[in-house]
């Protein structure tokens, strides 16, 4: 058996490996990222060359402390990047489908998970990772209106720290 081969899709995940500290944050009331008790970090590994992990941790706006952990890999077979997400916050275990944008530089993630406003009803939610530089990118996350535009209901910027 011949083993796979990294491709350009993988590398593109390696951008991510390292430690990093949230700047700002549009998704939790008060982020201070100079306060211990507020600051969300991420470190993120490569799993050889085909895979990352990424766990971060942070303050809640109700004052509680969470943690995530998130998967990324590349899928030549599928012909799209695949993953995982779970939190501390929550019961739901996210998989995704992402694509890289033409600009090389934009990580799009999509996963189906319970309405915020019903949780019955399915929706469709989009995280985005854009890289601006080596050692900064701005992350989104959105979900898809009824008309099919998404909108967006937290953003944050993270700088590489080591």
């Amino acid at each position: 058996m011949e083993f796979p081969k990294a491709t350009e899709h993988h590398r593109v995940l390696d951008r991510l490996v390292g430690d990093w500290l949230y700047v700002s944050s549009t998704g939790h009331e008060g982020y201070d990222p100079e306060d211990p008790l507020k600051r969300w970090t991420e470190k993120v590994r490569s799993v050889g060359d085909f895979w990352v992990v990424s766990e971060g941790e942070g303050g809640m706006g109700d004052g509680t402390r969470s943690s995530m952990i998130m998967t990324l890999g590349y899928d030549p077979r599928l012909g799209h990047y695949v993953g995982t997400w779970v939190g501390s916050m929550m019961d739901k275990l996210w998989v995704y489908k992402g694509w890289l944008e033409d600009d090389g530089q934009t990580l799009v993630l999509e996963a189906e998970g319970p309405s915020m406003e019903d949780p019955s009803r399915s929706e469709i939610y989009r995280d985005v990772i854009h890289f601006i530089d080596d050692d900064t990118r701005t992350f989104s996350g959105s979900v898809r209106k009824p008309d099919g535009s998404f909108h967006t209901f937290m953003t944050s910027e993270s700088k590489r720290v080591g």
